[in-house]
């Protein structure tokens, strides 16, 4: 597959967001909440929330409302030995099991799923946009296959500073934060929030057109 345009992967994403059951769709998964799809492209789609609200309700229980069952800021290591986030890492393997056999050419995420994106992408060396990226994983130290992930941010989108910087964590390969003229509390996490401020003219000259990059 050749390298695609950031704004043509958005533009994917918004589309299933819109409509799941499209008939390019191959194979997909939805399992427990976790949700994947793979087209006959060889891309592999991993939406997650498209509602800053729903952020809170079902993926990252800042405030305990479910004890037990939230995840919280705990850290486990992953097969490499690399320090995640548990409750992406327990999305992101069931999305690898998902994956791993029908070897995408390109991986996209968005908010949950963009999580699960940065680690499966990394995992299997394969190209990946991350759209409303949390932050991942607990290290100072790299991990192999970074230079395959890109991750899209805006400023004032909460989820994008989650968990925090300061307890360690971080994105995984590399971040683009993108700075709107007001603030938009609330909608700034969806998917088209993301693909308008792309397409502003003070920020589109500052991102890669395509991912991967193509060398100059």
């Amino acid at each position: 597959m050749q390298p695609i345009t950031l704004l043509r992967a958005a533009d994917l994403m918004q589309q299933f967001y819109s409509s799941p059951n499209r008939p390019d769709v191959v194979e997909g998964i939805d399992i427990n909440g976790v949700q994947a799809y793979y087209t006959r492209e060889g891309v592999l789609i991993i939406p997650g929330t498209n509602e800053f609200s729903d952020w809170f309700e079902f993926n990252f229980d800042l405030f305990n409302r479910s004890p037990g069952e939230s995840h919280g800021f705990e850290v486990v290591s992953g097969d490499s030995g690399a320090r995640y986030h548990a409750g992406f890492l327990e999305h992101a393997r069931m999305v690898y099991a998902f994956a791993k056999p029908l070897r995408p050419k390109l991986i996209v995420g968005h908010s949950l799923g963009a999580a699960s994106a940065q680690i499966v992408g990394s995992s299997l060396g394969i190209p990946t946009v991350a759209f409303a990226s949390p932050r991942v994983v607990r290290q100072r130290t790299g991990i192999g296959n970074e230079h395959h992930v890109i991750n899209l941010c805006r400023t004032d989108d909460f989820v994008t500073q989650v968990p925090p910087g300061l307890l360690g964590f971080r994105h995984i390969g590399k971040v683009y934060w993108m700075n709107p003229d007001g603030l938009n509390f609330y909608e700034d996490h969806r998917i088209a929030e993301y693909i308008d401020i792309m397409c502003e003219a003070r920020i589109k000259p500052h991102l890669p057109e395509f991912w991967p990059e193509i060398a100059a």
